[in-house]
């Protein structure tokens, strides 16, 4: 039962995926906008550091080397910093915007649902969590969707720790799969991060 509903999971995904590279070309224009901006202020902080350890002479006599690399490293992980927070703030925002869509949301929970709870039989129990301010539309929409069998074994339920997205949670093997927008933001910044990390540092040492 596992398998099968992972493999429902991943057609469904599919059919995500086309918009979610879509949103991901979005997340990566967005970024490369800011990207001239925090390398110019990276630049100019490394170029306070440098001027500020040419005054202390005498350091820099003994440790000026050690002192300049350690200057660098301390910018190029404050510029790091910076990428990570900007691109989980733009991935959340354009999530928040996807899984705003009420009939778009209701569709994909009660495809999920009524997979999961076709092939479980008469003795699946399933809940899902939703945040509070859409519970009530998206209860309206799913439970229409599902039919009077299914709707016999789904539970829909407020979490206040949801701002958006959904989580399932199948009662039967106390198993929870998260597609809060939280943790998908985190899952598509882990994934863009590294893509725009290369694309800065290369920026960054041609205009060097």
């Amino acid at each position: 039962m596992a398998d099968e509903l992972q493999a429902l999971l991943d057609r469904l995904s599919e059919q995500e995926l086309k918009k979610v590279d879509t949103q991901r070309q979005d997340i990566i224009a967005q970024a490369k906008k800011e990207a001239d901006d925090i390398i110019k202020e990276a630049k100019n902080k490394a170029s306070q550091i440098v001027s500020d350890a040419e005054k202390e002479s005498s350091l820099l006599a003994v440790k000026g080397e050690e002192a300049l690399r350690q200057a660098a490293r301390d910018v190029l992980l404050a510029l790091r910093g910076e990428l990570e927070k900007r691109v989980r703030k733009a991935a959340l925002d354009v999530l928040k915007t996807t899984l705003g869509d009420s009939t778009q949301f209701a569709t994909i929970i009660s495809q999920v649902v009524s997979a999961y709870l076709t092939q479980s039989g008469d003795n699946a129990d399933l809940q899902v969590l939703l945040p509070k301010a859409q519970l009530d539309e998206l209860e309206t929409a799913v439970k229409a969707a599902l039919g009077d069998d299914l709707r016999q074994h789904c539970e829909l339920a407020p979490s206040s720790s949801l701002s958006g997205g959904f989580k399932l949670v199948f009662k039967d093997n106390d198993v929870m799969y998260d597609f809060s927008d939280q943790a998908l933001a985190e899952a598509v910044a882990a994934y863009v991060s590294p893509r725009l990390a290369a694309i800065i540092t290369d920026k960054a040492a041609k205009d060097n």
